[in-house]
């Protein structure tokens, strides 16, 4: 017998699972979050750097060293920083519980998961990095500047310069362009997974449930004796009350396409050509499978109770499968061999296989793909404990008849690993759903400081400008007028950083490949869908300080002046 489809893996990946992928996007996510806080961080200070221009200014001009000014803004940027380092520390504590209880189920390891000394460390380094590089950098820009020019600034012209403010609107297009990044990134996640949870899987996974029976090794040491300790399991089982339909299975739900392949001979083939036919996935279920999982027979019949062990072999074959191994033909009648079986081998018989009937292709291999299935009747083949059963009441009400009924054929077969087909989904649903919880997380984390970042530039924008708005107003500005051109500046802003980040958006969207289903990378609906949220909120988060423009009294306005 000659089986394919070998595949190695570390330990690692066998018990936690290819997460390479989604790990390194959601460090990635993470570090675009940390920019954006920082631009954010940066921006207010430079704010309040500006704000302080004359002060600095004065104190300088009466003798107050370049130094002793860069020591006192340092000292401010970096008490800021210890007070925002240990609050956050501190939701990190909170979040990490929350994220444990509220993470996807089928996580493993999940108990684990809690912060250690690197991680840390880690964070404590690069907040410090983050203070040296945003709270140096306005501070320098504030010490710095020439003594006459924040002395020159009045009323008339605000706190701030053109430069300054080009500065801060940058900054804040900077904003708005990773937060398109982020959010780009969660929404094609976001669809990947609903399209990933509501997809034909072409079985009916409700009232399912997948459990095990170990045994007695040195009892069944033969593939007869097991197939016959399944048959009576079977009977036993139907007889419970609740229970609809019983099958026997080799390979459990989501164990992988690569598991229990064989390349079959067929029928009329030489050698050299039997080499090459493809390996596919074997099952070897009882005449209840099709029922068990819902899974329709589209041409010929299911297997029935008359494929005993003594009847004529016979097989079954999935659509793909039958494409596979016989392409635009007919596979009914067609026939097929395990090479190099003999007669109590473990896929049962060296004869030739006549195929009887076409199933629908199901996603019970692995949760993304359906698998191009080969299936032969359990008395002509083999078990190895693993049963899957429909029931009309809940797994919890029948695990006590299940183990009885085990206990009632051999008291050496003890019930093991009941689950639902829920719970057997879980596990590889979990990293998607974790993927898009995090990611969703993090991309409204960054919508939020792009929204306060491009309030804080209006606000301070109206400020200055307050006496030019009144005097405006009093010359006969209506208010739209007035509100309409602090938006078309706020959506200049917008404008500008939504379309960089769209565009990088799409630059970057290949990186997900590998993490999304039945999605492009480049989706028009999840990427026009985030730019829009981006744009609504950029146009609210502009709309407060529109709307403050447009209540200033002119009087009061020039009588600040």
């Amino acid at each position: 017998m000659k089986f394919g489809g070998a595949h190695a893996a570390t330990f690692a990946e066998t018990v936690l699972g290819n997460v390479r992928p989604v790990l390194a996007l959601l460090s990635a996510a993470v570090g675009l979050l940390l920019l954006i806080a920082c631009l954010n961080v940066g921006n207010l200070l430079l704010l309040r750097a500006s704000s302080r221009a004359r002060e600095i200014a004065i104190r300088r001009a009466l003798g107050a060293a370049y130094g002793d000014i860069l020591r006192q803004l340092l000292a401010e940027a970096a008490s800021l920083a210890l007070a925002g380092g240990l609050l956050g520390l501190g939701l990190s504590f909170a979040l990490l519980r929350a994220l444990v209880l509220f993470a996807p189920r089928g996580l493993p390891r999940l108990d684990d998961l809690r912060l250690s000394g690197a991680p840390v460390l880690v964070a404590i380094a690069v907040s410090s990095i983050a203070v040296l590089l945003f709270g140096v950098a306005p501070a320098l820009f504030a010490a710095g500047s020439n003594l006459s020019s924040p002395l020159r600034l009045d009323a008339r012209s605000g706190s701030e310069t053109r430069r300054r403010r080009a500065v801060r609107q940058g900054l804040v297009a900077s904003q708005v362009a990773l937060a398109m990044i982020m959010l780009g990134g969660a929404a094609l996640l976001a669809r990947s997974l609903e399209r990933l949870e509501n997809q034909d899987t072409g079985y009916v996974s409700d009232h399912v449930s997948v459990f095990y029976y170990t045994w007695n090794a040195r009892k069944y040491d033969s593939a007869s004796k097991m197939v016959d300790v399944a048959a009576r399991v079977s009977r036993r089982l139907e007889a419970i009350p609740g229970v609809i339909a019983v099958t026997p299975l080799v390979v459990p739900p989501m164990m992988g396409n690569s598991v229990w392949q064989v390349r079959f001979d067929l029928e009329g083939q030489s050698a050299s050509d039997a080499a090459g036919n493809p390996a596919v996935p074997v099952e070897i279920p009882g005449p209840g499978y099709f029922k068990t999982f819902g899974i329709a027979v589209v041409r010929g019949r299911a297997f029935d109770d008359n494929d005993r062990a003594t009847a004529p072999l016979v097989a079954m074959v999935s659509q793909s499968a039958a494409r596979k191994l016989w392409p635009r033909q007919d596979p009914i009648g067609k026939k097929i061999r395990v090479p190099g079986a003999t007669p109590d081998a473990l896929v049962g018989g060296n004869g030739w296989r006549t195929v009887v009937g076409v199933a629908h292709d199901a996603n019970l291999r692995t949760i993304r793909e359906p698998a191009a299935m080969v299936y032969l009747p359990s008395p002509q083949g083999y078990w190895q404990g693993s049963v899957a059963i429909r029931s009309s009441v809940s797994l919890a009400a029948l695990i006590p008849a299940l183990r009885r009924a085990g206990h009632d054929i051999d008291s050496d077969l003890e019930l093991w690993d009941p689950k639902t087909m829920d719970q057997v989904l879980a596990g590889p649903l979990a990293e998607p759903r974790l993927g898009t919880l995090l990611m969703s997380s993090f991309g409204l984390v960054a919508l939020l400081l792009a929204a306060i970042g491009l309030y804080g530039v209006m606000a301070s924008l109206v400020r200055d400008q307050t006496r030019e708005i009144g005097i405006r107003i009093a010359l006969g500005a209506t208010s739209a007028r007035v509100r309409g051109d602090v938006l078309r500046r706020a959506g200049i802003v917008v404008g500008v950083g939504a379309t960089v980040g769209l565009a990088a958006a799409f630059a970057t969207s290949r990186l997900f490949t590998t993490l999304l289903f039945q999605v492009s990378p480049a989706d028009p609906i999840a990427l026009g869908g985030a730019c829009f949220v981006l744009l609504a909120v950029g146009a609210l988060a502009a709309y407060l300080p529109a709307r403050r423009a447009t209540r200033i009294d002119p009087v009061q306005a020039l009588r600040a002046d």
